[in-house]
């Protein structure tokens, strides 16, 4: 009786272990998804970013043009 009771036990232990390496592997794929979207915003936001730099330099630029032609 002892020896089945000692089997259950490590059977238990063992499926925990098991249930807890899954759980450890869901977690590490969820982790790696949201730094991969995070990165992806980041990229996303350094490109509008340098656009809007972009546009505030032609912005700039049309406006130097026009107080010129405008004074003279």
């Amino acid at each position: 009786m002892n020896e089945y009771l000692y089997l259950l036990i490590v059977a238990v232990i063992f499926c925990m272990l098991i249930v807890i390496f899954c759980l450890f592997l869901y977690c590490r794929k969820i982790e790696r998804k949201c730094n991969h979207c995070i990165a992806k915003n980041l990229r996303e936001l350094d490109r509008v970013f340098k656009e809007l730099e972009r546009m505030q330099v032609e912005r700039e630029t049309i406006e130097k043009i026009l107080r010129i032609r405008i004074n003279l």
